[in-house]
């Protein structure tokens, strides 16, 4: 599919670089959506066509252990390595960058705070002059060395202000915009740094302010930046380099105006040193930003430094406080890299070489399996070393031996399962797989085995009309014994409620041979019979008791509840042979439990028990149980009955099989959405119409 994707792609990818070449051609000239769609697919056939590579080479050339384990100890070994001196070099292209251009912005700034203590100096000299002669004339401030001062500083000029106003000046023509001084300045007191005039230049400058008997006055020192200057500045550092920026005349968003290098020019000094001889030392571009003042506004502004140098230099600058060490620390770090690059060498040479020894034995696992694979289960590996690779093939001369016998238990335990499967659609045939009709009750079961085939039981059991009986039951222990046990009781069950006693045939078809009860038919005892024939549920427990006494083992036994429903009167005649109390949920919320009965069936052997009669109402809802549905646990505790009730009471409206759906999600969730099932649940509803 990726194949034939990229073979379609290609072909577009083609035809449009051919559409592109025509139109070249005969048009002189290319569509921009053209352009657009070779774009895309450019990048479209250059992915898929990578991914076809990739799986070729997954499929081919990885197909084998040994590549695989090659190229593995290239990732482990040899990618790592490079993806070291790559980060190294980047962390030297940083440092360098930040080293470099800090260094030009030190030296720059250096004459900055020169020109700072020369009008310090001056101004103050001069100051304290004129006020001894107690004159106050501001051209007395300048100083009188001016042409000694100009040959240290070319183009030096001095402004005498006074509340922003110009009094004096010496030097060449003032290169800023009138001759006040800006607005941000009157106040500041003093100033000193690199700033930048409308028409791009950049000065040195340095405001000073002196007082003149009464009178202050505030003096302003300006160097203009030149070549010559930043030549003296970055002398034995490289070249540095300023664009100019120039006013642009459109407001800005956030400040007075943008500024733009609009026409190319850079303002350059200094000179990048001689590369040392028979050495490899190139030159290297770094740059950084600069943060300015403009003269006129005292807004910031951005430009781009640009520095020049070699990596020797740097590093020579670095180590200048240690020089005579510097060349031996740099042949020390040569030799270090040569000998870890040799010890890469080694160790992948001896990763191949194990390589080899662990793919031998790859290789003769897979000839086994091969062997395996055809049915031929004799097969055995000729082991000859001695390492784990070689318990490893002992191990699999061990399986071979054993995977014959395995297969054997496996196709017995095949047949275990579909006999389970078998008994499974048996046991489904003994629950009420036909709705049963009766007038005045709405009927409704349900049993969810926690294995394959269950130990609860329920059952209705219709005689006429009006008529019906409801059992309800859990045998003890799970699986294939307790669910025998459970179709014994189905058998009987309705063998006895209907008032006769089972044939052996009916016994058979539930899974057991014994046959019990016949002494209380033999010695004529009453069996209650109701209307319809139906008989007295107590009656038909104790002879159920007898029954499984006689014919199960000693610690098999079953809770049961019976109940005969008669539509007639609404009342229901029942016992309780130690099962969960069912409950009577009445139309108003009220709870009533079905306790009267006695202990649990198969147990103890002459056993009676109890019966009670209650009457039910319309909208009444019988609710019989199993302890699968209120003793789940998870860490707060059992579901508990009263949560049973609760789901019940709040749904008593809803139809029957949506109540039972509900209370088994509440109790799936109970428990956990992938928690296994613990027990068996087993729910039977039954409403008064």
């Amino acid at each position: 599919m990726l194949a034939r994707l990229t073979w379609y792609v290609g072909l577009i990818w083609i035809g449009i670089h051919l559409a592109q070449g025509m139109l070249l051609v005969f048009a002189k000239s290319t569509s921009e959506s053209l352009d657009g769609w070779a774009a895309a697919f450019n990048f479209l056939f250059g992915l898929f066509l990578t991914l076809v590579i990739f799986r070729w080479m997954r499929r081919t050339l990885l197909w084998k252990l040994r590549n695989r384990l090659i190229i593995t100890y290239i990732f482990i070994g040899v990618i790592p390595v490079l993806l070291v001196l790559a980060m190294a070099g980047l962390a030297a292209e940083l440092f360098g960058n930040q080293y470099a251009t800090s260094q030009a912005l030190t030296e720059i700034e250096s004459q900055v705070r020169n020109l700072e203590l020369v009008n310090s100096s001056i101004t103050s000299s001069r100051a304290t002059a004129t006020s001894r002669l107690h004159r106050n004339a501001p051209e007395d401030l300048i100083p009188e060395n001016m042409d000694a001062l100009e040959k240290r500083y070319p183009g030096l000029q001095i402004q005498i202000f006074r509340q922003g106003k110009m009094l004096a000046s010496k030097g060449p023509e003032p290169r800023v915009q009138g001759l006040d001084l800006p607005a941000w300045l009157v106040n500041a007191g003093a100033f000193q740094g690199i700033v930048v005039e409308d028409d791009g230049k950049h000065y040195l400058r340095s405001l000073q302010q002196a007082k003149v008997g009464n009178q202050e006055y505030m003096v302003l020192f300006s160097v203009p930046v030149t070549k010559e200057l930043l030549d003296i500045a970055m002398d034995k550092i490289g070249e540095v380099s300023f664009d100019v920026m120039h006013r642009d005349n459109v407001p800005s968003a956030s400040k007075g105006h943008m500024y733009r290098d609009r026409t190319g020019e850079v303002l350059t000094g200094g000179t990048v040193p001689a590369a040392p001889r028979w050495s490899y030392d190139p030159i290297s571009t770094y740059g950084t930003d600069a943060h300015y003042k403009l003269w006129a506004s005292g807004e910031e502004i951005m430009e781009l430094v640009r520095v020049k140098t070699r990596p020797s230099v740097l590093f020579g600058r670095l180590f200048s406080s240690r020089g005579q060490y510097a060349g031996a620390a740099l042949i020390v770090m040569v030799a270090v890299a040569i000998v870890f690059a040799l010890i890469e060498l080694v160790a992948l040479f001896f990763g191949i070489g194990l390589t080899r020894t662990i793919t031998s034995s790859v290789a003769n696992l897979y000839r086994a399996t091969q062997h395996i694979n055809s049915g031929d289960l004799k097969y055995r590996i000729n082991v000859k070393s001695t390492d784990q690779l070689a318990s490893l093939q002992t191990a699999f001369n061990s399986m071979s031996a054993n995977l014959e016998k395995l297969i054997e238990e496996q196709k017995e335990k095949e047949r275990l399962e579909s006999e389970l499967a078998i008994a499974q659609e048996v046991q489904a045939t003994l629950f009420p797989r036909e709705s049963v009709n009766v007038k005045s009750l709405e009927l409704h079961g349900v049993c969810r085995p926690a294995r394959t085939v269950s130990g609860d039981y329920y059952d209705f059991l219709p005689c006429g009309d009006e008529q019906l009986g409801i059992a309800l039951g859990d045998i003890s222990g799970k699986g294939i014994s307790a669910a025998l046990l459970m179709a014994t009781i189905h058998s009987a069950v309705r063998a006895y409620e209907y008032g006769r006693m089972p044939v052996k045939a009916e016994f058979v078809h539930a899974g057991v041979a014994a046959i019990g009860g016949a002494e209380l038919v033999s010695e004529g005892r009453d069996l209650g019979v109701y209307n319809n024939g139906m008989q007295s549920p107590a009656v038909v427990l104790e002879l159920l008791n007898r029954h499984l006494f006689q014919s199960t083992q000693s610690e098999k036994y079953a809770t049961l509840f019976l109940g005969v429903y008669d539509g007639n009167h609404r009342s229901l005649t029942y016992t309780n042979a130690g099962h969960l109390p069912p409950l009577i949920v009445e139309q108003d919320g009220t709870v009533h439990r079905l306790e009267t009965g006695g202990t649990v069936i198969g147990l103890f052997d002459g056993m009676t028990y109890e019966q009670a009669t209650v009457k039910l109402r319309t909208h009444d809802i019988f609710v019989a149980f199993s302890d699968g549905i209120t003793e789940p646990e998870n860490e707060f505790g059992e579901f508990g009955e009263e949560r049973l009730i609760e789901i019940v009471r709040a749904n008593r409206r809803l139809p029957l099989p949506k109540i039972s759906e509900l209370v088994i999600a509440a109790v799936q969730d109970w428990i956990g959405a992938d928690a296994e099932q613990p027990d068996d649940v087993t729910l039977v509803l039954a409403r008064v119409q």
